[in-house]
């Protein structure tokens, strides 16, 4: 039988992993969106609107005490909605605008880095050798993954490069303020109170440029309910959840799974190719998350703080 500490541990993994598998969907889902007519900037306050409208449900309905915060608490929520749910909604789609695809995704992927950075300072959360070098392997392959290799699909200009980096900042701060909120209070609350506020921030982004639109046909509101409730609703409770038994960075390092997905999904659905750098770099993101998780059982290596 295993000891406690180390089930736990899978099933945090776990956890993370079938997170990343459904953010992994998201380009798929959001494909059908846009060829539907659905504005990207539109899909983004919908995504956060019916997140936090289903949460709201939620909570009046099975644990109203899921609304009770402490009042010094209301800047961390109110930052954790702004930056990583509103901010990095936009700034990602600003990065993808001034630069490419490509690019925009493989500066989005400098997240973990920044998140063991973090994480390293605000949690104590050693780095290890073995965490340095699944971090460094895991972003490698993400530029494979991304098509990094080809010149003709990068494009690097000041503005588009700052967007890229703040994307990476904001989706990693995500983990730091999940980390921080889960000390104190439920998965329920901290998703209610930041996707609460950073839908009312996508909603004064998107209204005044009238993208919200409510006459869509039933495909792109299914795209669109899809994209709410399975990529992000239960995406974003399974990593908390996942958040609460691993540290923020090894969950960080093992969410890089999720462009080895959409690249699978986009093959086998879209039928976009796969070239054999992309399937390499795929391997090599695979062989890094499960050495993050085998490095739990390494001599020295430190157990994460309860969040």
């Amino acid at each position: 039988m295993k000891p406690a500490g180390e089930t736990e541990a899978v099933a945090g993994y776990l956890s993370v992993a079938s997170a990343a598998v459904l953010w992994g969907s998201l380009g798929v889902a959001g494909k059908f969106a846009f060829a539907s007519g659905v504005h990207p900037l539109e899909a983004a306050f919908y995504r956060a609107a019916f997140s936090a409208l289903g949460l709201v449900a939620f909570a009046l309905l099975a644990d109203r005490s899921a609304f009770c915060i402490h009042f010094r608490d209301l800047p961390l929520f109110i930052a954790f909605g702004l930056v990583s749910i509103a901010g990095f909604f936009a700034i990602y789609l600003y990065a993808i605008k001034l630069t490419t695809v490509a690019t925009a995704a493989i500066l989005l992927y400098t997240a973990p880095v920044f998140v063991t950075a973090f994480s390293r300072v605000l949690f104590g959360e050693a780095i290890t050798k073995v965490k340095a070098v699944s971090l460094l392997v895991a972003f490698l392959g993400c530029i494979l993954v991304a098509r990094g290799y080809d010149l003709s699909s990068l494009r690097l200009t000041l503005p588009g490069t700052l967007a890229g980096l703040g994307s990476g900042i904001t989706y990693a701060l995500y983990s730091i303020f999940g980390k921080t909120a889960l000390r104190r209070y439920s998965i329920l609350t901290t998703l209610t109170y930041a996707m609460g506020v950073g839908a009312i921030a996508l909603s004064l982004l998107s209204l005044p440029q009238k993208v919200i639109h409510t006459q869509h046909s039933p495909e792109a509101w299914a795209a669109l309910v899809y994209l709410a409730l399975v990529t992000t609703l239960l995406a974003q409770t399974l990593y908390l959840a996942g958040l609460r038994r691993v540290q923020a960075s090894k969950a960080s390092i093992v969410a890089t799974i999720e462009p080895v997905v959409a690249g699978v999904l986009g093959f086998s659905l879209l039928k976009e190719t796969l070239e054999p750098p992309q399937i390499i770099g795929g391997f090599l993101i695979l062989a890094a998350v499960l050495a993050v998780q085998l490095g739990d059982r390494a001599p020295g290596e430190a157990r994460p703080r309860r969040g």
